[in-house]
């Protein structure tokens, strides 16, 4: 059986096909599964990704230097992550925000590249990215903004074509896009797309996988580049809502990613 009928069966056992949306290419073979890929979903942290085009972005333009470091204040503090449990006074390169950004969805650090950035700027880069069905509308945890209507909002096409610019695209120099693909490689949050994929030791995922969760009350995401660092790379872009069991959003990513895996992995742990 094809993975594209087996990820076709599980979708439907599961009653997912009206709650998911997914983008999965074979950038080498030019084969493509899309599932409600132009619907609009809440982004969750994988807002997050845009940002740290973003940031490189004005990076590569000389407008900021990566090396440039930002105090950690008190009231900068928000749930998620590491940093709100940091001491007030701490000294963080953009970077390392960054990285925390990715590899931890830290809310805090987020939030502090947002403000260095500028959300207008932001929105101005995905508009430049041509990712139409992506905005950004406020930052991290701010319920004052949620409640007067600004929030974040992606698609599954858009992650995807995201996605592929950090692993191909000509814009950036090979080194930074490589440094993007470093952080989402070091992704803690394991539990969705490979947590089936028959690994021996969680960092082994690293290895295998570039990727970028993101959870709210209802949504379930992961999205990310299986086999990024080989010549056969393949995107992975799985959305939930409306779910009424955040376990079968999890189970859904979990399931995918080893379909995934085991058709185009085999063999992987021999090498």
């Amino acid at each position: 059986m094809s993975w594209k009928k087996q990820i076709e069966q599980v979708l439907i056992s599961k009653g997912m096909t009206n709650k998911a949306g997914i983008i999965i290419k074979d950038i080498k073979n030019d084969e493509t599964f899309s599932l409600n890929g132009e619907q609009s979903f809440p982004s969750a942290s994988l807002i997050k990704l845009s940002i740290l085009w973003t940031l490189f972005s004005k990076e590569n333009a000389e407008e900021l230097s990566l090396n440039e470091t930002i105090t950690l204040k008190e009231a900068d503090k928000v749930e998620g992550g590491l940093l709100h449990l940091y001491k007030e006074g701490a000294k963080l390169r953009l970077e390392d925000l960054a990285l925390l950004m990715i590899a931890v969805s830290d809310n805090t650090a987020t939030n502090l590249i947002i403000d260095r950035l500028g959300i207008d700027q932001i929105n101005n880069e995905i508009k430049k990215l041509g990712l139409k069905g992506t905005i950004l509308g406020r930052k991290m945890l701010d319920f004052e903004a949620k409640k007067a209507g600004k929030d974040n909002y992606t698609t599954p096409e858009d992650i995807s074509n995201l996605l592929g610019k950090i692993l191909t695209s000509t814009s950036l120099p090979v080194s930074r896009r490589k440094r993007m693909l470093e952080m989402l490689s070091a992704q803690k949050l394991n539990i969705k797309l490979p947590s089936l994929v028959p690994f021996n030791d969680v960092d082994e995922i690293e290895g295998f996988l570039a990727h970028k969760t993101g959870e709210l009350p209802g949504s379930e995401h992961d999205a990310g580049i299986f086999f990024y660092n080989s010549d056969h790379p393949i995107l992975v872009t799985v959305l939930t809502r409306n779910l009424s069991n955040r376990v079968a959003g999890v189970d859904l990513c979990a399931q995918i990613g080893a379909i995934i895996f085991e058709h185009f992995g085999k063999g992987y742990f021999d090498a």
